[in-house]
């Protein structure tokens, strides 16, 4: 199967005066971005770009990151977003690390830049704002790739892992699997003539790349938001009649903080939640104000989407993700490589057109995720008798103590049942005697003062005993990635930095009264 042509001059050909881009009061049709997308690729070909090379980009979400993603495309360049959130270090490492030609950024990110050695690992940089391009020039030409542009095998961009079990690597996403990407979320959500779908997700996030290529392929409008802020997503919402958005649970939470947000949101037709679990009290604040949710699981190596439910059913499942999309063959399996019958949990693998090529230039990495075509996720889950996944945990995240399984999610969602916790995150450290050990940190509500003995008691309840937190902690915020997911082994590291801490001061403490440490 492939899919040749260049979508974005398909799309500008076959409805050019309808609106596909939206940012503050600026609205672009698709033929003035198809005009200036071309303007740009030219002035690409002209610093020396060419097919297959790599091209790093540090850039916000503002219109020339749009145009930069249509227009490298264009010329055949290998596009590399680069988290805004990264130090120098990190940013020279991905350079490095991908044998990018080219480093894209914008007066934004211009000090990031300057502070990185870029230039010294051979990386070209160019500032989008001050590239000479203008839709304005006319006969700016593209010189015919020698491929078949936006084919199924060719990589269209090397996006990073969210890095929160280890070092990011960056996972080889082709125009193929954007295209099954995009056709399999149509199929499930369905696409209207007047949707409009609100990108207020990173452009480094494989969220907010795969709305790009889906609305160019659906032929509907993107609203624009450079970064998240919760007054102006529901301002932009109302101005520019916004039908879809795609969100994580910290997203919606503070949306869900504004007195305006049951009415404004509920105009929408849809809502993905996406990124990490919705907690019990945000699903149930949700289903109160009765939103179209469609709470999803996805991951950057499958494309984004993998299994999502469909607003009007998610909340007779609350905490499922739904069923997985048309074209993804979704199992749970044991240890072994048995599958799994519906009720059991194991890890969750899938096959189909939205698996990624690889990790780029990591084989064994690679051979390590992608067994027989199929994808080792890393996650745990269940299936339901309806064909409805259930994610347990991440894999790395799982907790063995005594020889015990333990899911901090389970832990996690009892802790939050006390209405003094808003959120909490439980880790396992080490243990001597039981190899690991449960430590709970919660973050209060308001700030309000939460008595460890009061959750323990909840958890006592509800909890076998070797489920039980060894240590609680309050603290008011939990370490996050961009996307919004807590960074569990920040949360270690911090709980094991206070448990030496305390373990030194105690041996202090003890040669002092003159016993032995």
């Amino acid at each position: 199967m492939n899919f040749p042509g260049d979508w974005l001059a398909q799309r500008a050909a076959a409805t050019p005066d309808r609106t596909a881009l939206v940012f503050e009061d600026k609205v672009w049709t698709f033929r003035e971005l198809d005009a200036l997308v071309q303007t740009m690729a030219a002035a690409f070909e002209r610093t020396g770009m060419r097919p297959g090379c790599h091209v790093a980009a540090l850039l916000p979400n503002i219109p020339e990151a749009v145009l930069a993603i249509h227009a490298l495309a264009r010329v055949g360049a290998v596009s590399v977003p680069l988290n805004m959130r990264l130090i120098p270090m990190e940013m020279t490492m991905l350079v490095e690390q991908t044998e990018a030609e080219f480093l894209l950024y914008s007066d934004e990110s211009r000090a990031q830049v300057l502070e990185t050695r870029a230039g010294d690992c051979g990386a070209t940089t160019i500032n989008l704002s001050e590239l000479s391009w203008d839709a304005r020039l006319e006969g700016a030409q593209v010189d015919p790739a020698p491929w078949d542009a936006h084919s199924h095998s060719s990589v269209q961009a090397i996006v990073f892992t969210s890095g929160t079990t280890g070092t990011p690597k960056g996972a080889m996403l082709t125009f193929g699997n954007h295209f099954a990407s995009a056709l399999a979320s149509a199929y499930h959500l369905g696409v209207l003539p007047e949707d409009r779908w609100m990108l207020c997700m990173p452009l480094y996030h494989v969220g907010g790349l795969a709305i790009i290529w889906r609305a160019c392929l659906y032929g509907i409008a993107i609203v624009m938001l450079e970064r998240f802020d919760e007054t102006a997503v529901l301002d932009a919402i109302e101005r520019h009649r916004v039908t879809m958005i795609s969100l994580v649970p910290t997203m919606l939470a503070r949306l869900l903080e504004l007195p305006a947000a049951g009415r404004v949101l509920k105009q929408v037709r849809v809502i993905l939640l996406g990124g990490a679990a919705g907690s019990p009290k945000l699903l149930e604040r949700c289903a109160e104000v009765g939103l179209p949710l469609a709470p999803t699981y996805g991951l950057t190596e499958a494309a984004s989407q993998v299994a999502t439910a469909l607003p009007g059913e998610w909340y007779m499942r609350a905490g499922s993700a739904g069923r997985p999309l048309p074209f993804t063959r979704l199992r749970i399996i044991n240890d072994s490589g048995a599958e799994l019958p519906p009720g059991e949990v194991g890890e969750i693998v899938l096959s189909g057109p939205t698996v990624m090529k690889g990790y780029y230039g990591l084989p064994e990495e690679t051979a390590a995720a992608i067994q027989d075509g199929w994808l080792r996720t890393g996650d745990l889950g269940h299936l339901d008798n309806d064909g409805h996944l259930w994610i347990v945990q991440r894999r790395t995240d799982l907790i063995v103590s005594g020889g015990e399984n333990i899911y901090p999610a389970e832990v996690e969602s009892v802790l939050l049942q006390h209405p003094a916790v808003s959120e909490a995150c439980v880790v396992g450290l080490p243990d001597e005697e039981w190899g690991q050990r449960v430590v709970a940190v919660i973050v209060p509500v308001d700030g309000a003062a939460v008595e460890a003995e009061d959750l323990l008691a909840l958890c006592r309840a509800r909890l076998g005993g070797y489920k039980l937190p060894r240590t609680i902690r309050s603290v008011a915020e939990l370490p996050r990635t961009p996307s919004g997911k807590i960074v569990r082994r920040e949360v270690a590291r911090m709980m094991q930095s206070e448990t030496m801490g305390a373990a030194e001061s105690s041996k202090t403490e003890g040669k002092r009264n003159g016993k032995s440490g």
